[in-house]
């Protein structure tokens, strides 16, 4: 019998090790000698026991080192880093305690004190270097070192605040190399903790040092925030940026706030600083480093800047806030920029562009003003199809449509006469005529582009909501087309006749424009429903308002003129809809008509053409008159021939 294919010899009990019972270990194959960590093949292949020699070089890996745990943020909290913080807190406690004591009972003199003060946080900080090295000991360096920075600041507010030693200049900058310092240190150590207690530190002692919200605190806490930034940055600190950038906001907006008149603009450039500063560091911490806190600093960065437009009030103020208005938008304008950055930087500059038209102007020239803004912003979202352009648009408009209401053109000018601001004393206002002429006109043109944006951003066919739109922006339209009809007629004719006849143009205005949205509408329903809107309110304008203000030639020809513009309208309207309709069903073309049918005669059923190519169904008889595929042109009907009968 030939021997069969060789195969792996059958499974054996091994031994610990690998051995089989019994045997003697392969030269080669010896255990425990693979090396630990290896993942080579151990022996490699070609070597050891025969049923190792065929099998195939595994790929060599190298080995990986074990992962390192993650720490919790709640670590810094427990054990011994919690002793050693509060060892620390407890020391600064009692070193604030004996210098207190040592200066009520005149033990040694104020320069002995600082002396001694700063000795103690130098030999603190000497200490906590010592103890960093040590891999056990750190968690008790840090917060030894933070020990030693505090007492430096002591000792700094002391000589400058209580005992004069040092002007108050040279006091905040040293206050400001402590906190260097301190920073310089938690990014060799890297820690937070230890970085954003130098910065909370200084920004506590600068008002003490210069007694007072000075610009001078305001310039010198920008320097800690650049410093902090810096750190913050090369770190990835989040919470390190928000606290120099929060202590920056807060004192240069105070320093703006109450510093007196003549020191207003080195305040300005205190504000003005801190705003740059903040947005550079803000842009670049959102844009390299994902560092989602840095969204407070860029929104906070303008504030300093428009408490200080308000402080300086009129042009300049403006100029001031329209600066920081134009850096936010152009912010919001980077298209590389993510969605919340320029959100963000789209309601700062909002509100800053608000507070630049509310400070030179006032009454109805802001309330143009604002309504221009709004156009700008509807404008602005249309080129960029974005609606959160227009959502700030649209918070403008609502602003400027009740001003509008408000003042320059309130309903009563435009239902009853003579009424103010319009006529006073029946004397007719030229400048109230034109700034609601104005508005009027300009509420007409933010009409128009809210519904050019609405279409160009999807609105307008994004559900249930159009209709809203429709009619919102279809009141503010019409209200701005009335108020150009009576200003203009008013300012033409400053009496009751020039009321009346503007009243009446208004009316033919709006049946002109609902003709205008009939004809447009044939295909689109929107535009339709509108315009059948619109027919409805100037019929109602009539029977409500015209017949009863109107009088003699001026309400005949509100009613002629709506009259016939209507019956055109219906006339057109009608053709154009017939037009559409043949244009979507087209009659069929087909043979000729036949001969007239006699009176009282029934017309016979016409047949219909056959289609092209396509003989009728099997089991389907053809129309009268139409002879089958295969039978020539005679006229048969019944069942088909069997094909052996047919001839």
């Amino acid at each position: 019998m030939p021997p069969g294919p060789a195969g792996p010899p059958p499974a054996r009990p091994q031994a610990p090790g690998g051995l089989i019972p019994g045997a003697k270990p392969w030269p080669g194959n010896r255990p425990g000698t693979a090396p630990v960590g290896d993942s080579r093949q151990y022996p490699p292949a070609g070597h050891g026991a025969p049923w190792n020699r065929h099998q195939p070089p595994a790929p060599y890996t190298a080995p990986h080192p074990p992962a390192a745990p993650r720490q919790n943020w709640t670590a810094s909290l427990s054990g011994a880093r919690l002793l050693a913080w509060t060892g620390g807190a407890v020391t600064l406690l009692g070193v604030v305690m004996l210098l207190v004591l040592a200066a009520s009972r005149g033990w040694f003199s104020p320069g002995a004190r600082l002396v001694a003060g700063a000795a103690l946080g130098l030999v603190l900080i000497g200490l906590a270097a010592w103890l960093h090295r040590k891999e056990t000991a750190r968690a008790g360096a840090a917060a030894v070192a933070g020990t030693g920075v505090a007492a430096l600041y002591l000792v700094v507010g002391s000589a400058t605040a209580q005992y004069g030693f040092v002007p108050p200049a040279v006091g905040l900058g040293l206050a400001v190399l402590v906190a260097a310092g301190g920073l310089g240190l938690a990014d060799v150590w890297r820690l937070q903790a230890l970085a954003i207690g130098a910065v909370v530190g200084a920004a506590v002692l600068a008002p003490i040092v210069t007694q007072g919200w000075v610009p001078l605190l305001g310039g010198l806490i920008v320097v800690l925030e650049i410093a902090a930034g810096v750190v913050a940055l090369r770190r990835t600190w989040p919470w390190l940026l928000v606290a120099g950038a929060g202590w920056a906001v807060l004192y240069t907006a105070l320093a703006a706030g109450v510093a007196p008149s003549s020191a207003l603009w080195a305040a300005g450039a205190s504000a003005i600083a801190a705003l740059v500063v903040g947005v550079v560091l803000a842009l670049y911490a959102l844009v390299k480093r994902d560092m989602t806190p840095a969204h407070g600093v860029l929104a906070s960065a303008a504030l300093p800047t428009l408490v200080l437009a308000g402080r300086l009030g009129g042009w300049g103020g403006a100029a001031l806030a329209a600066g920081a208005a134009v850096l936010m938008l152009g912010v919001a304008l980077v298209p590389s920029f993510n969605r919340p950055i320029r959100v963000v930087s789209l309601a700062v500059g909002a509100v800053a562009l608000l507070v630049a038209t509310s400070l030179p102007f006032s009454g109805e020239v802001a309330v143009a003003v604002i309504v221009g803004e709004a156009i700008g912003f509807t404008v602005a979202a249309a080129l960029l199809r974005s609606r959160i352009t227009l959502m700030f648009a649209a918070g403008f408009a609502v602003l400027g449509v009740l001003g509008a209401v408000a003042q320059p053109l309130p309903p009563t000018v435009l239902a009853l006469f003579p009424m103010p601001p319009f006529v006073r004393g029946d004397l007719p206002q030229q400048g109230a005529l034109v700034t609601g002429l104005l508005v009027a006109v300009l509420l007409v043109g933010l009409a128009v582009a809210l519904l050019v944006t609405f279409e160009r951003t999807g609105l307008l066919g994004s559900g249930d909501g159009r209709t809203a739109l429709w009619v919102i922006t279809g009141l503010v339209g019409l209200y701005g087309l009335t108020g150009i009809a009576v200003a203009l007629a008013v300012l033409i004719s400053p009496d009751r006749g020039g009321f009346v006849a503007g009243h009446a143009v208004v009316t033919v205005s709006w049946t002109v424009l609902a003709l205008v949205l009939l004809a447009r509408g044939i295909r689109n329903t929107p535009l339709r429903v509108a315009g059948l809107v619109l027919v409805a309110a100037a019929v109602a304008k009539l029977i409500l308002f015209d017949l009863v203000s109107l009088d003699g030639l001026a309400r005949a020809g509100a009613f002629l003129g709506a009259g016939l513009v209507l019956l055109a309208a219906g006339v057109r309207y009608a053709r154009l809809v017939a037009e559409a309709e043949q244009a979507e069903h087209p009659a069929p073309t087909g043979a000729a008509p036949g001969p007239p049918v006699p009176a009282g005669a029934v017309a016979p059923a016409r047949p219909a053409p056959p289609t092209q190519g396509h003989p009728p169904a099997q089991g389907q008889p053809p129309a009268q008159g139409q002879a089958s595929p295969g039978q020539g042109g005679r006229d048969t009907w019944g069942p088909p021939q069997e094909p052996g009968n047919r001839r």
